[in-house]
């Protein structure tokens, strides 16, 4: 009910948007240039504050007080133009306006434009001439918070939520669910376990805008149903300098106790030399470990690396490095670069509760039993490092090239001291379990691209790009060590596993290696409207192909520490009291009197999979008057391919599909200020390699396995929406929309009964909907308030409303029929209130955001479903701006509101706390941010 009339509230406040003023609609144009459109001009009512800037198609449209008035158009480098214009309440008045050089070439007016791609107002523009169902963040909102990655930017976006603080959902849908492109090229997945992009990698001052289309096109890849990401990188157009510098202080954190294993020389800089690797001329036949003497050989070449350093974690640190130019080359060309270079270095701390439970109905019995209880200190510092370069080539006014580079690495060291109980295996026993890790993840993205106006008519835009992801997870070090309940003087024994496992006394090491490249060709044609008069706008065609090929190498192993029979009962009960700092020393490993090495992994821990995706689509936009018609179809052919094991045996698994991908899109222009849109598109959505390879990897911190499913299927989306949008000024809009979504087997992440260990594997469901309601303000006050401090504020606010059903079918085995969407976040709502004074340079922003309890992982009778309840998140950041220098602080997590994932014990398809059971929950801290920015 609350969502209910918050949307009726915000649908009343755009009525009153529109009422008792007139509108000023048109177009600007170049007359030097073939009456080329004039993008993000100004235009404004001479003394008052009623203005705006044209969009990217030279369009405007302004709501005007009625009575007699002067209108002006400028722009930098053209003479400016006033004219008298009399605004009648409720009509609408259009003008056209050709404005003249006044000195300046074409080159410089393009600079101008192009630079202002990044501003709230630009971004608004594009949303609005979009033909889609488009959401935008520029760099000047981002700029305006507290967030540091893409990721945390994204968040502020109607219908986004954010996963581990790093994956992106997007109207309740699990990240899985979307697609991404870096500079309209594809981008590959980014993790072991999981098909999505790891936005965490992308620092906020590499952005320059990201957009997400909601709605599919035949020019837009078609394997997705949340919403297709397309991050934009920054361009350079002026030239300059900009240093900046910022320390960060976490409560709970940041002076306080940090643990950490040794690393390597290089890991401030996000990367590990070797020091954890497996050694050069490790055997990599498993057998060879199998004899005593060769198993002590290797062991004794592995870092005795098991005991954990106590220090104190310090501030948060990070620099950035920018650097602008562009540079005048012969025959009127020009070529412009920016180049950055971002550092980061954090720390986090804190404590969780890890539980496990199983329901047993056996009896009548319906309590929940609980079979672990743990308490964790997790320890991570994470180091990330990255350099952006990007270059733009403008032969001609016509013809422009760009070759845009990103490479980004993060580091990061983890460490969980664990210890309570496990009721099931260990009765009697309290635990301390260790896990000491490191991840190395990298990647490299780069595109090459060119747009060419052919002539007035033809358009052609081609991209050859590609991408290249490291992760490493070298010499993840696991054990389990016990003592019983009622000694409480006696040490600490480390569990002795009687084969190589996951859990006990283990060493694993995980490298994956992936490699994309791919290219695309897109041919615009332009047909005057024989309908429409010589102002109408043109009927367009356009038509396409991409092609994208990755391949990936995955490997995996893990070895145990064992004590083989041969050795006596009491140096055995010696070896496993050791302190930690000697129990696997060299003196220790040894064949004939201590522990010696296995391996546990067989063939089934690595596979080797590629991915060819081919695509043609053909696309139109056909104007009617006051109506744009817009539709095309996609056809799509991918081939996916996974090499690997199931135990010895020898797995291929093939997955070709051809997909014909039709949409459809309709806008109604009531005038410049109202919009309505309707759409239809039909999607896919594939399975990725990891979800399909019949690996199996444990989860240490999650206390659970995770498993490939080779019998995945790709599922089909039907969407449906509509959307009225209204923009009644500069810089401002509301929007209210509707989606709806039919599902035919849809992939979830799910918790099936194979053991009384928890595991989670990807499985595909009968059919789905999906359906709600999403809506937009972005208002200023300045015309409410002309003058003073409310003048200067401004609110952002967005809300979505989402109720999906899923129906398992004939799968439905110990599970209920029917449930929500694994992943769906029933509502989530975005606040944003600001403060911005160009005059003094003072700016403050006050954000909130909020998601509903959503499912984290499907389960059933035996291994309840787990839920993510719903947490609140507020941010706060103020900045005072002068000539050349800039000062910011900003506080994340404000409240520091608590991570909780409960299991749906009482299987009511609902959490209630007094009934149901706590699984994991933490609270990370706020964290306190200064950062000094100085330009010259």
């Amino acid at each position: 009910m609350k969502f209910k009339l918050l949307f009726l509230t915000l649908f009343i406040t755009a009525m009153s948007f529109a009422q008792n003023k007139g509108t000023i609609t048109g177009i600007l144009t170049d007359k030097n240039t073939n009456s080329q459109s004039l993008p993000f001009a100004n235009v404004l009512i001479k003394d008052t504050k009623e203005s705006t800037n044209t969009d990217i198609d030279g369009k405007y449209s302004l709501s005007v007080t009625p009575g007699k008035h002067i209108i002006q158009f400028s722009f930098v480098g053209y003479e400016a133009v006033e004219i008298p214009v009399t605004v009648v309440a409720n009509k609408t008045i259009t003008i056209n306006q050709e404005l003249g050089s006044g000195g300046y070439t074409l080159d410089d007016v393009v600079i101008t434009t192009t630079r202002r791609k990044n501003t709230e107002v630009a971004a608004i523009s594009e949303i609005k001439a979009s033909k889609l169902i488009l959401n935008a963040i520029s760099a000047e909102q981002i700029s305006k918070g507290t967030d540091g990655n893409a990721a945390q930017a994204m968040q502020r976006v109607p219908g986004v939520t954010i996963v581990d603080g790093k994956f992106i959902m997007i109207r309740g849908l699990s990240e899985r669910y979307n697609n991404v492109l870096i500079n309209n090229s594809l981008a590959p997945s980014t993790e072991v376990d999981r098909r999505t992009f790891s936005f965490d990698l992308l620092p906020t001052n590499t952005l320059e805008k990201m957009t997400i289309s909601k709605t599919g096109a035949a020019f837009l890849p078609g394997d997705f149903a949340g919403g297709i990401i397309n991050v934009t990188t920054s361009e350079n157009f002026t030239d300059f300098t900009q240093v900046s510098f910022n320390v960060g202080y976490r409560a709970n954190t940041t002076f306080g106790d940090y643990w950490q294993t040794d690393g390597s020389k290089t890991d401030f800089l996000g990367y590990d030399n070797g020091f954890r690797q497996l050694p050069s001329g490790f055997p990599t036949n498993s057998n060879v470990l199998n004899d005593n003497d060769q198993s002590v050989v290797f062991a004794n070449q592995l870092e005795n690396n098991f005991n954990p350093g106590k220090s104190n974690a310090f501030l948060d640190t990070g620099f950035g490095f920018t650097i602008g130019r562009n540079i005048n080359l012969k025959n009127d060309k020009k070529l412009s670069t920016i180049n950055i270079l971002s550092y980061t270095n954090k720390f986090e701390n804190y404590n969780k509760k890890v539980n496990t439970f199983i329901n047993n109905f056996s009896g009548g019995n319906n309590v929940p039993q609980q079979q672990r209880v743990f308490n964790d200190n997790f320890n991570s510092n994470e180091t990330k490092l990255t350099l952006m370069s990007n270059w733009s080539l403008k032969l001609n006014p016509n013809n422009k090239i760009h070759f845009k580079n990103l490479f980004s690495q993060i580091g990061e060291n983890l460490t969980t001291l664990r210890e309570g109980f496990d009721f099931d295996q260990r009765p009697g026993q309290l635990l301390k379990n260790y896990e000491f890790g490191y991840t190395g993840r990298r990647i490299f993205s780069s595109q090459f691209n060119g747009d060419h106006i052919l002539s007035e008519n033809k358009n052609l835009h081609w991209v050859i790009g590609g991408n290249i992801i490291r992760d490493m997870m070298p010499d993840l070090r696991r054990f389990r060590t016990f003592r019983e309940i009622d000694e409480p003087n006696a040490p600490f024994l480390m569990i002795d596993p009687p084969s190589s496992n996951p859990f006990d006394t283990g060493r694993f090491f995980s490298d994956l290696k992936e490699n994309t490249i791919n290219g695309g060709l897109d041919y615009t044609y332009k047909i005057n409207n024989p309908d429409g008069d010589e102002d109408s706008e043109k009927i367009i065609i356009k038509t396409g192909l991409f092609a994208d090929y990755k391949n990936r190498d995955f490997g995996a192993r893990y070895f145990s520490y064992v004590i083989p029979g041969n050795v006596s009962f009491e140096r055995k009960e010696e070896l496993i009291s050791l302190p930690l700092t000697h129990v696997f020393a060299p003196e220790n490993v040894t064949a004939s009197n201590g522990w010696v090495l296995r391996e546990g992994s067989n063939l089934s821990d690595s596979y080797t999979a590629n991915n060819f995706l081919t695509a043609g689509y053909i696309y139109g936009e056909y104007p009617i008057k006051k109506f744009l018609l817009t539709g095309g179809v996609r056809v799509e052919n991918n081939f996916l391919q996974v090499n690997g094991f199931s135990g010895v045996t020898k797995l291929v698994i093939e997955q070709p599909i051809t997909s014909v991908l039709p949409s459809f899109n309709l806008s109604y222009n009531a005038n410049e200020q109202n919009i309505v849109r309707l759409a239809y598109s039909r999607t896919v959505n594939r399975p990725e390699f990891r979800e399909i390879a019949p690996f199996l990897f444990y989860n240490f911190q999650e206390d659970t396995e995770v498993e490939g499913n080779s019998d995945l299927t790709t599922a089909t989306i039907d969407n449906l929406d509509a959307r009225y949008e209204l923009y009644p000024s500069k810089g401002e809009t509301l929007s209210f929309g509707v989606f709806y979504k039919n599902f035919k087997n849809p992939i979830e992440y799910t918790l099936p009964v194979v053991s009384q260990q928890r595991r989670m594997k990807y499985s595909n469901s009968e059919s789905a909907s999906l359906y709600g309601a999403e809506v937009e303000l972005r208002k200023s006050f300045k015309e409410m308030f002309k003058v003073g401090f409310l003048s200067d504020l401004s609110v952002n606010l967005n809300a979505s409303y989402i109720v999906s059903e899923v129906n398992l079918g004939a799968v439905a085995s110990a599970q209920q029929q029917k449930r929500a969407l694994q992943g769906q976040s029933p509502y989530v709502v975005n606040f944003a209130l600001g403060y911005d004074n160009k005059d003094n340079g003072w700016n403050a922003n006050l954000i909130y955001n909020r998601f509903g309890d959503r499912i984290f992982a499907v389960g059933g009778d035996i291994w309840p479903t787990i839920y993510e309840l719903a947490r609140n998140q507020v941010d706060l950041s103020v900045s005072k701006t002068f000539e050349k220098v800039s000062y910011k602080l900003g506080i994340s997590n404000l409240l520091d509101d608590k991570y909780r994932f409960f299991q749906d014990s009482n299987i009511d398809n609902k959490i209630t706390k007094s009934e149901d059971d706590a699984i994991f929950t933490h609270k990370i801290g706020a964290l306190f941010n200064f950062n000094v920015t100085y330009k010259f």
